[in-house]
């Protein structure tokens, strides 16, 4: 069992992400490799050599292996609409602009995970470095909730494998309860995801966002349970075994 590492130009890990990971792998016995740039590993054409790495990467890894994720986005599924507590809707960056009592929102990507980081608009200056003059970004767009405090959990086929907080007061109550119906509700999830909750001033608890699980940040879950994590996802999209699952 083999996973490729992504590192920066002077070798070192990329990241703490690549550093859990690398971390997690190797406890559990598997090969770990050093790369900076994919072409250092393009010979290996095995679907099952799993690769850590940022977002681009792993996708352009998928891609050089012929592959396709299933799932495609999957920012605010039909499926938990009833957990986000507050409007969520698509349309496109110009449409927005030039619909200015729509301003007052928080944007992200729709079709292209962090083409741009998601923010806040409210005035003409924030859509600079939005705005294209021959392309037009499907984005989201939400109202906006003031969270007291926000929270990832971890979730690896169906089930929570840890949860952390990772914006906010330290002290908010966090239901559990409502995360697992959420999860319950999530029928057509992934092998692995990260399910983030916020709890607001009023203590009410609303979904922020689902994140694909391949390039997930660690957020302090242990090592080993971070490469399993990666590891059910890698499987999934590869149309692997992950030799992690029963663990």
């Amino acid at each position: 069992m083999r996973a490729y590492i992504q590192t920066d130009k002077n070798g070192d890990f990329y990241n703490v992400n690549a550093f859990i990971a690398n971390e997690g792998f190797s406890m559990l016995g598997w090969e770990t490799i050093k790369f900076f740039d994919l072409q250092e590993i393009e010979e290996d054409k095995s679907p099952e050599s799993l690769l850590v790495g940022g977002i681009g990467n792993v996708r352009k890894r998928l891609e050089h292996l012929g592959l396709k994720r299933k799932h495609g986005e999957i920012d605010y599924p039909n499926t938990l609409a009833g957990y986000l507590g507050r409007k969520v809707w698509s349309t496109t960056i110009q449409k927005l602009f030039q619909d200015k009592e729509s301003w007052n929102v928080f944007v992200k990507p729709k079709d292209m995970t962090k083409k741009f980081a998601g923010k806040v608009v409210k005035e003409y200056s924030d859509f600079i470095g939005l705005v294209e003059e021959n392309e037009d970004t499907s984005i989201w767009c939400s109202e906006i909730i003031d969270f007291k405090t926000e929270w990832r959990c971890f979730i690896r086929y169906g089930e929570i494998v840890d949860i952390r907080r990772y914006k906010g007061a330290w002290d908010s109550t966090l239901d559990t309860r409502v995360i697992e119906r959420a999860v319950s509700d999530f029928t057509n999830a992934p092998a692995a995801y990260g399910m983030d909750f916020g709890v607001d001033h009023e203590g009410n608890m609303k979904l922020v966002e689902i994140n694909d699980g391949h390039s997930l940040g660690s957020y302090g879950i242990s090592s080993v349970n971070y490469a399993k994590f990666l590891s059910a996802r890698w499987a999934e999209m590869t149309g692997t075994t992950d030799d992690l699952r029963f663990l």
